[in-house]
């Protein structure tokens, strides 16, 4: 196997994300007697944790459905097969190297189905803002009915606005800006002719066309459906779980979507599967509900390694399946 420059810095991007992860989870676990933890977790009910699982795969069934949408919006009409089995496979690429899923599902429907790359990454990219969109109304609507838990959030865990403080702060973010400025003011303008900022500009041009046909698309209604779906499936993979622990099983629906909102920053944070973030976010938010923090570690601890098992397992069954699919001609 030829070892390349390129394979060397992923396996350093991966090994430093995933080092990342890991020291969270340290500092977070470090002090805990691993024992008592680990009888918090066995007096669990797995079979509820079990049983939640299904709505895991459901939500990301609808979301290669919806996927298919845009795709076909394109004129493009590869096996629904196709679109979900990369869809499911995505998340178990996410555990070996942070967002290259993402990639994968878009180069992998590409190789097998013979549609450019740059339309199966548009149509990503539509899907993704969707659900962007979607995570942030979320995170807003819980603010506004539960405003008093994000300002307990704020003061107790003040590392969150002294990140954004030291950010703005910070006289690297503006030379950044603008050098980022700077380089988009040059390629418009000293390198406008050249042979890069051709192609650069017939693929926005290409991309305007291709957004254009997508917002166009008359299946507006199936898209919402598939979305409210996907999202109330995720919901109540992560809640259900709370009915698994006697501390956390009389909380209630609104306390389990506040920490839901929750969990969806954690997993922005790029590292393998959301690793230490997640954790963060969970065991921060349910202390502040009243959970002691033994507890909350253990319902982390637990929550997130059957999760995490499982995402990959069927992730892998997508990864393999996709050699397998029926294509015309095959």
């Amino acid at each position: 196997m030829k070892i390349t420059v390129d394979s060397i810095k992923s396996l350093c991007k991966t090994l430093l994300s995933l080092s990342l992860g890991l020291l969270i989870i340290w500092a977070m676990y470090r002090n805990t007697d691993m024992g008592e933890l680990w009888h918090i977790i066995k007096t669990a009910n797995l079979g509820v944790i079990a049983a939640s699982l299904i709505f895991g795969l459901i939500g990301n069934i609808f979301r290669g459905l919806r996927w298919e949408l845009f795709v076909n919006s394109l004129g493009y009409r590869p096996p629904r097969a196709s679109l979900l089995y990369s869809t499911l496979g995505n998340y178990a690429v996410n555990f070996v190297l942070p967002r290259a899923g993402d990639l994968w599902r878009c180069a992998v429907v590409s190789k097998y189905d013979r549609i450019p790359f740059s339309k199966t990454f548009e149509t990503f990219l539509v899907d993704k803002m969707v659900d962007i969109a979607t995570g942030l109304s979320i995170i807003f609507i819980s603010v506004l009915l539960y405003i008093d838990f994000f300002v307990s959030y704020l003061r107790d865990n003040p590392r969150f606005t002294e990140g954004f403080t030291h950010l703005f702060s910070s006289v690297w973010i503006y030379a950044g800006l603008g050098a980022i400025l700077l380089t988009v003011w040059l390629m418009c303008t000293v390198f406008r002719s050249t042979a890069l900022m051709m192609k650069i500009r017939k693929f926005f041009t290409t991309l305007k066309y291709d957004l254009k046909l997508i917002s166009e698309m008359r299946e507006k209604k199936r898209i919402i459906i598939y979305t409210i779906l996907v999202w109330l499936c995720f919901y109540l993979y992560f809640y259900i779980c709370f009915f698994a622990f006697d501390f956390t099983k009389d909380l209630g629906a609104l306390a389990g979507l506040i920490v839901f909102a929750m969990t969806n920053i954690g997993i922005s944070v790029p590292v393998q599967g959301g690793i230490g973030p997640w954790h963060f976010v969970v065991i921060s938010s349910l202390l502040i509900l009243g959970v002691t923090e033994k507890e909350a570690l253990a319902f982390a601890g637990a929550v997130f390694v059957i999760q995490s098992v499982w995402q990959i397992l069927y992730g892998l069954c997508g990864v393999l399946a996709m050699p397998y699919v029926k294509r015309a001609g095959n």
